[in-house]
């Protein structure tokens, strides 16, 4: 999961994917690569962000959502404790959940 800084830093670096100009396309698509990789995430977790069955992707927004620990609820830092060790793929239930925290999260952090 990207920070909203760094998710802006790509959006804006994929946009540059439409450019006339060869040389710059290729160095936006470089520069991408780059920013993804240096984050410690695949292209293929960038693309499926949004899949609550992609266990690295839940794991990162869960250590994320955590790390903002005085803005969660005690029975949301309960909740993300255990789901955090959970082994088989979220309900859609605790999907939308986990979206909704991280979500709060965001927004707190945008705000500060």
């Amino acid at each position: 999961m990207l920070d909203p800084r760094t998710a802006d830093m790509f959006a804006k670096l994929c946009g540059l994917f439409s450019s006339d100009h060869d040389g710059e396309r290729a160095s936006a698509a470089q520069k991408a690569n780059q920013l993804i990789r240096s984050r410690g995430l695949t292209w293929r977790q960038i693309i499926f962000a949004a899949d609550p069955h992609d266990t690295q992707s839940t794991g990162d927004c869960i250590n994320c959502a955590l790390a903002a620990g005085d803005v969660l609820t005690d029975w949301e830092r309960e909740f993300l404790c255990s789901i955090r060790s959970w082994s088989k793929p979220l309900t859609q239930k605790q999907s939308r959940i986990l979206k909704v925290i991280v979500a709060k999260v965001s927004a707190e952090k945008e705000a500060a």
